[in-house]
């Protein structure tokens, strides 16, 4: 099918005491989807890192067009034809949108800004998302919209291939819909696209080739069409079999431990709920529909009209001071800038949320809180060489394992996940999804707000819906309710009469 436009040939990295890629070869053809899956640490992010200029091979070459490919950096990735799409986000808060899509395609004269470039960017944020103003500011803007500028702007150049890391991590059903539309179109066109994602339904969706990294080495590329089903792709991921499915919760429904009564603020519209003791409560629904900002809510980061109560008394929460007093606990979407101090070690982020388990008399106990790190450290199973670890060394399942830490710390009866299992592999995602179970069966309740769909699915006992800030159903796990029903209500379409069904 068409010609190699990349030839990888023993291509590998060595880092102190590691090896990232280990003598890996295989072949991307030009027009393709290809994809490259793998848990964290099997060495993607680190062949992306080399096509980008980033990071320099230690052995092995890259044949791109026919020559050898050994860009300087990624000034000079570009000039050869090459856009990135990363999985960190790489916008400028202080400037507008318009701003971040024209950086860098100024026309200037004299030192001053004559024109700006973009006619294209400004074209693809129309189809991709019509109602972001291009004066917005980005500091103003979502994770979800953050996100849509970097997907346009990658779009955008006249590149022969984009490499596309994580690109709908942020991303609602309907925006992933449109993304794919476009990489349709793009492959139409002859470019090629190397998309790398742990959301496998995606690589089942638009994935022409799959190559399988695993701890450095290269398991093997196939056509995705002669892969019979996920299991077979986890399985060659991660060397053992892994399993989604959902099994119910042993939820006391005599016991209410916190109800919403008409929560309301601009996003909002009297969102009204009750979580159950050991339930695992979803919130489903497309971006903007107001699953964060009900977190935000509940957790007194937002101001917000309304009662909450909890275990039968109302409570009134406006910080999360507040809210960890009455036994709520969040974890945040950005982990890295919300949930963690990444210059602290894995021992010093821990305790946090609850200073009294490693103080007395005001003064900190370093044996106390090496001690509780620990503990921590084992029971979710962080992967780490040490509690002395600063986090922000660790995988992203590793990292938001330590923000649940955090949580678990705070002894805290509710718990909120905000995208919990955003950007992580699939092992580890099976870890989060195990932790959460665990929770629910310690008598724990678990609230998880999420656009992925299969994991709402995979692990809610009962899915609320949203639409436009509103609550326009509410579902019962595995009993006559579908995805296609699910995306019919969330989306505008008819089902039943929008209440809940039991």
């Amino acid at each position: 099918m068409g010609e190699n436009i990349i030839e990888v040939r023993e291509l590998t990295k060595y880092y102190p005491g590691t090896t990232a890629l280990d003598r890996v070869s295989f072949d991307i053809k030009k027009g393709t989807v290809h994809c490259i899956v793998g848990e964290n640490g099997a060495g993607k992010s680190t062949f992306v890192g080399i096509l980008s200029g980033a990071v320099k091979r230690s052995s092995g070459k890259i044949i791109y067009k026919g020559v050898d490919y050994n860009p300087a950096n990624i000034r000079d990735a570009m000039k050869s034809g090459m856009s990135f799409l990363f999985q960190e986000l790489n916008v400028v808060e202080s400037l507008t949108v318009e701003e971040n899509l024209t950086l860098g395609m100024e026309e200037t004269r004299y030192g001053f800004i004559r024109r700006r470039g973009g006619a294209r960017s400004f074209d693809l944020l129309k189809s991709f998302a019509p109602n972001m103003r291009l004066d917005a500011r980005v500091s103003d803007l979502s994770v979800a919209e953050k996100q849509i500028i970097e997907i346009v702007k990658a779009i955008a150049a006249d590149a022969s291939i984009v490499v596309m890391d994580e690109p709908t991590a942020a991303l609602s059903e309907e925006e992933a819909r449109r993304l794919f539309g476009i990489i349709n179109e793009l492959t139409r066109r002859g470019v090629t696209v190397i998309y790398i994602s742990h959301r496998l339904d995606e690589i089942f969706e638009i994935g022409q080739y799959v190559t399988v990294l695993r701890d450095g080495h290269c398991v093997g590329t196939k056509r995705v069409a002669d892969i019979s089903s996920p299991s077979e792709l986890i399985t060659m991921m991660t060397g053992r079999a892994v399993e989604e499915s959902y099994a119910p919760s042993e939820v006391d429904h005599n016991r209410k431990v916190l109800e919403a009564r008409s929560l309301s603020n601009k996003r909002l519209k009297g969102v009204s709920f009750e979580l159950y003791k050991g339930e695992i409560l979803g919130f489903y629904g497309l971006r903007g529909a107001g699953k964060t900002e009900i977190a935000r809510a509940i957790y007194g980061v937002d101001k917000v009209e309304g009662t909450l109560f909890v275990n039968g008394r109302a409570v009134k929460i406006n910080s999360p001071r507040a809210a960890i007093k009455s036994g709520i606990c969040m974890v945040p979407e950005e982990r890295r800038t919300q949930g963690l101090i990444g210059k602290l070690s894995i021992r010093e982020n821990i305790p946090l949320m609850n200073m009294r388990k490693i103080s007395r008399f005001m003064l900190t106990s370093g044996e106390r809180e090496k001690q509780l790190a620990r503990m921590y450290i084992e029971k979710l199973r962080i992967v780490t060489d040490s509690e002395n670890k600063r986090v922000s060394l660790l995988s992203g399942g590793n990292q938001q394992k330590v923000v649940l830490a955090k949580c678990l710390n705070a002894e805290a009866e509710v718990m909120l996940l905000d995208e919990p299992t955003r950007g992580i592999d699939v092992g580890a995602r099976q870890e989060i999804y195990k932790i959460i179970r665990d929770l629910s069966k310690e008598g724990k309740s678990v609230i998880v707000f999420s656009s992925d769909l299969s994991e709402i699915l995979s692990v809610c006992d009962r899915i609320v819906l949203l639409r436009d800030g509103e609550v326009k159903a509410v579902v019962k796990n595995g009993r006559d309710v579908s995805k296609e029903e699910i995306m019919e209500i969330v989306t505008g379409g008819n089902w039943g009469n929008h209440g809940t069904k039991d």
